[in-house]
């Protein structure tokens, strides 16, 4: 299912993650070794394992009460409304409208259950390049994630 978020605020939250000097983890990169001070084995490894300068800048895509982009920088960029973060709600998800239909959009998207996904910078600003100057699109399903992108050109 094709969602659309806000194109200046996906760029805002972008240029957050990419300015912190840290970044908050998805629980796959909570997981990993590559992000562990030390290996963490036969335990969930924790916050306090995270070696937060290696987890790259991005945006996670949440689903929740709602679908939305959010960045993944620390410290937080946190909503003027006071929320503690600022977020990109996709048109269809967007519990704060008048349809009653976010929930419906989604499960339909991102599945029953709650989580984060990581989109790096590079493929958000690839999405951002390729969407010229209407709003971002993501296409989301429970299995699969695909962001828009230009094809490099090939010298004949």
């Amino acid at each position: 299912m094709k969602l659309h978020f806000d194109r200046a605020l996906v760029e805002r939250l972008l240029a957050h993650a990419e300015a912190a000097a840290t970044h908050s983890p998805t629980l796959d990169q909570l997981s990993s070794p590559a992000y562990q001070k030390v290996r963490v084995i036969g335990r969930m490894p924790t916050l306090d394992d995270i070696d937060d300068t290696r987890i790259p800048a991005g945006l996670m895509l949440v689903g929740d009460q709602g679908v939305y982009l959010m960045s993944n920088g620390n410290p937080c960029l946190p909503d003027p409304t006071g929320a503690p973060n600022l977020v990109a709600y996709a048109k269809e998800a967007d519990p704060r409208g008048s349809s009653s239909d976010w929930y419906a959009v989604k499960r339909a998207s991102f599945g029953g259950d709650d989580g984060a996904e990581f989109l790096s910078a590079e493929v958000i600003r690839q999405a951002l390049e390729a969407t010229g100057d209407g709003p971002v699109w993501i296409d989301v399903t429970p299995v699969n994630i695909r962001t828009p992108y230009l094809s490099k050109k090939t010298k004949k």
